[in-house]
C-alpha cells in the first residue's frame, strides 16, 4: 500500500530557484510514484477588481492531489522576483486560503 507524507508537510514561499527545481521534482516525483495525481486549477488565487468590468485573475500553476489522504496541494511558480508559493489544503477543498494543519 502506498503512504504519503502530507501530514508531515507545511505550505512554503518559493523564493529561489533551487527551491522552486527542488519542489518542481518532488511533486513530479510524487505524480510518477502514483502517490499525486495532477489537477486541473479551477479556483483563482487572486481576484483584483478595479470596477465591475475591470478584474484580473491570477491562478496556481498546478494543484495535485493526494491519492491516499485526499490532501489539495497549490503550486505557483516564481517569476522573479516574484515569489511563488505551495499551499496545503487537507481536506482537499479549495478555500483560498491556506490551511495549515501539522505540518509542507
Amino acid at each position: 500500500m502506498k503512504q504519503c507524507d502530507c501530514c508531515e508537510r507545511i505550505g512554503v514561499e518559493v523564493n529561489s530557484i533551487k527551491l522552486f527545481e527542488e519542489l518542481k521534482h518532488f511533486f513530479e516525483d510524487q505524480v510518477e510514484q502514483g502517490i499525486f495525481s495532477e489537477t486541473k486549477v479551477k479556483e483563482p488565487f487572486y481576484v483584483w477588481k478595479r470596477n465591475c468590468f475591470d478584474k484580473m485573475k491570477w491562478y496556481a500553476d498546478k494543484w495535485y492531489k493526494c491519492n491516499v489522504c485526499g490532501t489539495l496541494w497549490e503550486f505557483d511558480y516564481p517569476d522573479f522576483p516574484t515569489c511563488g508559493f505551495v499551499r496545503k489544503f487537507p481536506d482537499g477543498k479549495y478555500t483560498g486560503k491556506e490551511v495549515v494543519k501539522g505540518g509542507y
